[in-house]
């Protein structure tokens, strides 16, 4: 409770600073930037557990940026931005939807986000170098992994803090770069409630094992940014917090969320290495005296890898090594890891070309369900 009115009122002096920022008269009206990025993406795959599955498939995706904005002439900058996605044609049912939709406001306090968004750690934090291919240890390889995408750990997914990379209503406070350094803090009331929605609830429906719905959640953390003699430097370190919600089925209870991420590249010239690790613990695991839980594995996942850009060529080389608890019923833990390398070649400003090769293994506590594979994946990418 204390916390909770701490974490409002702190979301709240925020928004108040801006206020106090200084008086401010527009100008005559708004600038409505469009900018987007879209992509089609061809792969084979070639795995283990692959019964019933084609080899082959092409997917696409495109998003589309819509920022209105404009200057005060205290030179107080605001607006607002929303990014609409077409993306989802399972059963070729084509949706649309949106990941972005907040107000902003920037000015020589920092920088207050108010709306759906990810929170710091996802937009910021530092991995392994992966602008190549499809996007190397972050890239597209989890959507390709079909039969066995459900039974690796979910950290592949979530290589930073554990659910930063979920858009959902919060508040977020940048501030501004200071001797390299830049701190940022995110509020999100509820984690599965977004837009209109009014989600007071301390509970939510999760599986019998685990929950992904926590309240309360917020994160803190920074990046600094610095070159020394050529040398570029990028570091990033986040925690993120919250508190899980029961299950509102069984009346299960889980444990509450506690993630922290850290990442750091070091550059010279067109070479780039790196790499990251995020810990995050047994956060939403149901709680150790739940019947039949026998395994409470920690979560982590780190990365590694480089890439060398000449021109209008970039190479890249990657490895991501991932575990969590795998069944919480069965004894053990299941690891995935993978090595990728890849390419992406220029051909025209905001037009490029990128191939990709992965390889995975899935180690499972679950013998059945361990898998390895190789992907062959092509990424045509437009961005304006």
């Amino acid at each position: 409770m204390v916390r909770s009115a701490l974490l409002l009122g702190a979301a709240t002096l925020s928004l108040v600073s801006v206020m106090a920022a200084g008086p401010a008269s527009a100008q005559s009206k708004f600038d409505v930037v469009i900018g987007g990025d879209a992509y089609f993406e061809a792969g084979y795959v070639d795995q283990d557990r692959d019964a019933g599955l084609r080899s082959t498939e092409f997917r696409n995706r495109l998003r589309l940026l819509v920022t209105p904005k404009a200057k005060a002439d205290n030179g107080l900058e605001y607006g607002a931005r929303l990014r609409l996605l077409a993306e989802n044609g399972t059963s070729n049912a084509r949706t649309a939807t949106y990941d972005r939709a907040f107000l902003f406001v920037n000015g020589s306090f920092g920088t207050v986000h108010m709306g759906v968004e990810n929170g710091p750690s996802d937009d910021s934090g530092i991995i392994a170098p992966s602008d190549w291919g499809t996007g190397g240890v972050d890239g597209s390889f989890p959507s390709w992994l079909g039969n066995s995408a459900a039974n690796s750990p979910v950290t592949i997914g979530n290589i930073r803090a554990l659910i930063s990379g979920n858009p959902a209503t919060r508040a977020t406070y940048w501030t501004p770069e200071i001797a390299g350094f830049k701190l940022g803090a995110s509020y999100q009331p509820s984690s599965d409630s977004s837009g209109t929605d009014v989600n007071r609830s301390k509970f939510a429906l999760a599986s019998a094992n685990r929950t992904g719905a926590y309240r309360d959640v917020y994160e803190v953390g920074g990046t600094y940014t610095n070159n020394f003699g050529g040398v570029a430097v990028n570091a990033s370190l986040f925690y993120l917090g919250g508190k899980a919600k029961d299950s509102s089925i069984t009346g299960a209870s889980f444990d509450d969320l506690s993630s922290t991420h850290a990442g750091l590249t070091v550059a010279y010239g067109g070479l780039k290495v790196g790499g990251s690790y995020a810990w995050s613990g047994d956060s939403g695991y149901a709680k150790s005296s739940t019947a039949g839980i026998v395994s409470r594995e920690k979560q982590d996942v780190w990365t590694a890898g480089a890439q060398y850009t000449f021109g209008p060529t970039t190479l890249g080389v990657g490895y991501l090594n991932a575990k969590d608890a795998g069944d919480l019923t069965v004894r053990g833990r299941t690891k995935f890891e993978l090595i990728t390398v890849g390419a992406k070649y220029v051909v025209a400003p905001g037009f490029a070309i990128g191939p990709e090769y992965n390889h995975f293994k899935l180690s499972s506590d679950v013998a059945a369900n361990s898998d390895k594979g190789d992907m062959f994946l092509v990424q045509a990418n437009l961005a304006f």
